[in-house]
């Protein structure tokens, strides 16, 4: 029904104002679909490009883009930046998302992490047919208008200890690039840059059990810096967000969301974003979202996280104007033993504890020190080769005085 609705649209227009000139004809038409489209963003006429404000479409989408401070995938490439530094998994992301008739978007990224240094690749493209009709109905040009966003990304975690989380700082160059074909309209394609930065930190809060990992996070994106196209900002945005998980199997988000451009209509200007994931099987989970803003919608999706792979489904049913579905998979490629060593060290940490309940401060002191050389962060053995060191000097000293006593016996 918006197919029909849209295209009537588009061709009481043209066939209303009675436009014989090619240009005049497409431009009008044209401009009423791009205002339905500028709709999905709740804030219509105030910005160039509207698909830049858009994630990816995977859990991100289901938490209804509340995932500025969770970023714990590769979904947070595009929603902040910081999060690549802090992945655990090497992983390559694939989505397709339904808008509305027959216009879809599609994605494809990929993501990386060496220690503290992660970086990503991903590219979508919306794609819209389009049929333009003269005045008299025939059908006289078609093609594909196109929505691309290419984003390059790189982020680094200062300050990581194995108490701390640190802080992940990150930033996005975007290439987005408007597709117009020449059979349509000459010279209308445009290529354009915009920039993100990000910034992410972990610690536990109220945490009701037990596990490496830190249980609260808060994240700030600024998003889609950039200059003006054809008089117009791109959608800037910041989000600050705050994510909790009370126990293992619960997760809640919370994003706060402003667009900065130059509209009068500041009530349109800002949004609430809160998520809610239930964990509740070793790899299913229900997730939950809602929008609150001059255009809410919710969100519904499932979530299956394998070793290996992870898929998710989602349905965004928008209350005002079009619902959207989304379903991705996530390829994990390991963590290039990130996980293997940890666990050597903190059994190698095992082991020279026992060793000094044994008075064994020798033995001790080279396993603490080998620690050391492979994760400087790593504080609670650093505390304990003080430690040793420590005890190995009354040591000496006790012989010294014992040597002494000998000596003038």
């Amino acid at each position: 029904m918006k197919k029909n609705f849209v295209l009537s649209l588009l061709f009481f227009n043209i066939f209303l104002f009675g436009q014989t000139d090619f240009e005049n004809s497409f431009l009008q038409g044209y401009l009423n679909f791009e205002k339905a489209f500028q709709l999905l963003g709740g804030d219509y006429g105030t910005t160039f490009f509207p698909l830049l404000n858009y994630g990816y479409g995977g859990r991100d989408l289901a938490l209804s883009g509340a995932f500025t401070a969770v970023a714990d995938d590769i979904t947070t490439l595009e929603l902040n930046p910081a999060g690549t530094a802090s992945l655990k998994y090497t992983e390559i992301f694939f989505s397709h998302n339904k808008l509305m008739a027959d216009v879809n978007y599609n994605t494809i990224a990929y993501t990386m992490r060496l220690n503290d240094l992660g970086f990503g690749l991903g590219t979508r493209i919306l794609y819209i047919p389009f049929t333009h009709y003269d005045s008299f109905g025939e059908d006289v040009a078609n093609g594909i208008i196109s929505y691309t966003v290419i984003t390059f990304n790189v982020s680094y975690n200062f300050l990581r200890k194995y108490e701390f989380f640190g802080l992940s700082v990150g930033g996005n160059f975007k290439l987005y690039i408007y597709g117009v074909p020449e059979n349509i309209y000459p010279s209308q394609t445009s290529v354009n840059i915009a920039f993100d930065l990000g910034l992410l930190t972990r610690f536990n809060f109220l945490k009701a059990y037990k596990s490496y990992e830190k249980n609260f996070s808060i994240g700030l994106a600024i998003k889609n810096l950039g200059p003006f196209t054809y008089n117009e900002p791109p959608p800037t945005a910041i989000a600050v967000g705050i994510g909790y998980k009370p126990i293992e199997q619960i997760l809640i988000s919370i994003d706060f969301n402003m667009m900065i451009n130059y509209s009068e209509l500041t009530y349109k200007n800002w949004n609430v974003r809160t998520g809610f994931e239930w964990k509740f099987t070793k790899v299913s989970s229900l997730l939950f979202g809602v929008l609150i803003s001059s255009s809410p919608s919710f969100s519904l999706g499932v979530n299956l996280d394998f070793d290996d792979f992870s898929i998710t489904a989602t349905y965004n049913p928008d209350l005002i104007d079009v619902s959207r579905f989304s379903v991705s998979a996530t390829l994990k490629l390991g963590d290039l033993g990130r996980s293997k060593k940890e666990a050597m060290l903190r059994k190698l940490y095992s082991d020279a504890l026992k060793l000094m309940a044994e008075s064994k401060y020798g033995e001790a002191k080279e396993i603490l020190e080998f620690i050391l050389k492979k994760d400087p962060g790593f504080t609670p053995a650093k505390i304990s080769l003080e430690n040793c060191n420590y005890q190995l000097k009354l040591e000496k000293e006790i012989k010294n005085i014992y040597e002494n006593q000998n000596k003038l016996q």
